[in-house]
């Protein structure tokens, strides 16, 4: 009888992943249709830098509609957040079905944008993920594989907590995925001065400069390797697990 009780939980918590990846593969819809949108109507329907961008006095002129697109972003991560909070069962697992849910969006935001309009070329293709707080920039292929990292490392979380596996994580081991995620933030916003064509007498030309690999790669290895070798001592140390 308990052994069927701790099977239905299972299959609860299976589907109420696929449901979490079904949202947010329909949310990515919406989001790429907004993007085609905006796109058509600041660009020509051009996904090209540089950005149309004013300085007026050595001031950014900021469009009125500039804010609502901020506030649109921030919106997205909240409902992504509150998708996760609604499925999970713990702490926990809320965070990790937030980062499927973010990791899947992120995927399917540039399989959409590719069934709409042929866009991105190709994963080497540059392209503007956020505006907070300042731009960030980088080929597809890069969000592309945190969004990969993030889906499956949710993913694991979930899987081994319905286990039964007690998972611990340590304070540092916060700190360390923070710092790695932090460091990948200043990889994407590395160039930011040149994206944003600021009027310093440099004479920027709005083109991405060669992205900032140098920061992104060790960031997202140590992210990934780091995450790998604490899921595998806390499997070891679980007293349920054979050695």
């Amino acid at each position: 009888m308990e052994q069927e009780s701790i099977c239905r939980v299972r299959r609860e918590v299976f589907w109420c992943w696929i449901r979490v990846i079904i949202f947010s593969i329909a949310f990515a819809w919406v989001e790429s249709s907004v993007v085609v949108y905006l796109r058509e109507i600041y660009f020509n329907g051009a996904f090209n830098f540089p950005l149309v961008i004013n300085w007026v006095d050595g001031r950014q002129a900021y469009d009125p509609l500039m804010g609502i697109e901020l506030g649109r972003e921030a919106a997205t991560i909240i409902m992504l957040g509150a998708m996760g909070c609604i499925a999970g069962k713990n702490r926990l697992q809320r965070f990790s079905f937030f980062i499927i849910s973010f990791g899947i969006w992120d995927i399917f935001y540039y399989v959409w944008l590719k069934v709409m309009v042929n866009w991105p070329e190709n994963l080497m293709t540059w392209d503007i993920l956020f505006l907070l707080p300042l731009p960030w920039v980088g080929p597809v292929i890069t969000p592309v594989l945190i969004a990969l990292a993030m889906f499956v490392a949710g993913s694991l979380i979930i899987f081994y907590d319905e286990t039964g596996i007690a998972i611990k994580i340590r304070w540092f081991d916060w700190v360390i995925e923070f710092l790695c995620g932090l460091l990948l933030i200043v990889a994407f916003c590395w160039d930011w001065k040149n994206i944003m064509q600021v009027q310093d007498g440099t004479g920027h030309s709005g083109i991405p400069n060669p992205f900032a690999w140098w920061l992104y790669m060790p960031s997202l290895l140590t992210s990934v390797i780091y995450l790998a070798v604490r899921a595998r001592q806390i499997i070891m140390a679980d007293p349920g697990t054979d050695s």
